[in-house]
Order: structure tokens, then sequence, then C-alpha cells
């Protein structure tokens, strides 16, 4: 069995553990290496659920995957995002016609347009962005956070249209992030 195989089984069964007994979800953090490249980095993997599944009912979870640097500076910026995803596990479309397919809503606040923000993986199973996305899910701005001043996001529930099929519709519990947040760049070092 191969490590991605591995892996995405790992991923399946805890998400369907974390669904059907109702525990909070929690960041399941790995260290990895690039077997290329020797560089390390460390995984982020939040499950989520289907609010409105796929037309295709599958039994894997929606996950947040994150990976991410935090030994990388930026100037007054610590960590440093790589990649970042939300697997959906089903074909997805970013756009009908012109029009963004993925909206997005924080802590029940305004609902959100995606557009310009996301982009499709290579299997068009995901969603991915960049580290201005990913400080607006956990701290609500597009900018970086200055640690303390404002509260972190609780809740992201997220749309987006399935291939040739309805809207598919997500929700993400986020519990404290702040080590997630601050390896993946999200924030000023202190």
């Amino acid at each position: 069995m191969t490590k991605t195989v591995q892996r995405a089984a790992f991923v399946a069964a805890l998400a369907v553990v974390t669904t059907l007994t109702g525990f909070a979800q929690e960041w399941q953090i790995t260290s990895k290496s690039d077997a290329l490249t020797g560089k390390s980095y460390t995984l982020y993997v939040l499950p989520g659920k289907f609010l409105t599944p796929p037309w295709k009912v599958t039994d894997i979870a929606p996950t947040i995957s994150l990976r991410c640097d935090p030994a990388s500076h930026r100037g007054k910026v610590r960590g440093k995002l790589i990649e970042g995803f939300i697997v959906v596990n089903t074909v997805i479309d970013l756009k009908n016609g012109g029009k963004s397919t993925v909206q997005y809503r924080l802590d029940d606040g305004k609902l959100q347009d995606a557009e310009g923000l996301v982009g499709n993986s290579t299997d068009y199973q995901a969603i991915s962005f960049d580290d201005l996305f990913l400080d607006n899910l956990i701290w609500g701005h597009q900018i970086y956070h200055k640690p303390g001043t404002s509260q972190q996001i609780r809740k992201v529930v997220i749309g987006v249209q399935e291939h040739l099929a309805g809207q598919i519709v997500m929700q993400f519990d986020l519990p404290d992030s702040e080590q997630v947040a601050a390896a993946c760049g999200t924030e000023y070092s202190k």
C-alpha cells in the first residue's frame, strides 16, 4: 500500500469516526519530508462534514489540508503556507460560465464570494488557495494577523458547484488554530 493510499485511508477513517462520534474536530499534525528535495514541512489536516453532500455520496469527509514550513521567516511574518486545499473528494467546477461558484460564510456572517482567491487542484477534486485566503478563513481578514487583536474564526461554511450536478456545502469547525496560523504564515511574529 502506497503512502498516499495509507494517508487517504487514515484521513477517511478519522473523518468517519469524527462524524459518527460527534467529537470536536481537531487539527491532525504530521511532520513530513519531501523525498525528492529533502525539505521538511508540516501537514495540517482538519476534517469537516458535508451539509449538502455530493450527488454521488461518499463516505470520505471533506478536509482542509495545509502544507506549511514553520521554519520559514519573511520579515516580521513567521512560517509559510506551501500549499492549501479544501479537499472535496469529487470533481468540482469553480466557475459556471464566468461566475464563481465558490462562496463561503465565516461564523454565520455575510456570504462572501471567493472570485480570484481560489483555484483548482490538478485532479479537480479540491479547491486550492493561498495564504491570503487562509488568513481570511482563520482570522476573518485578508491581511496578516496581529496576535491578540481579534478572535479566531470558529465556523467556516463553504459551497462549490459539483461538476454536472448541484451545489456541495461543507462545514469546518475550527478548533484553536494558533499553532497552525503561526506555522503557515498568517500572522506577525511576536
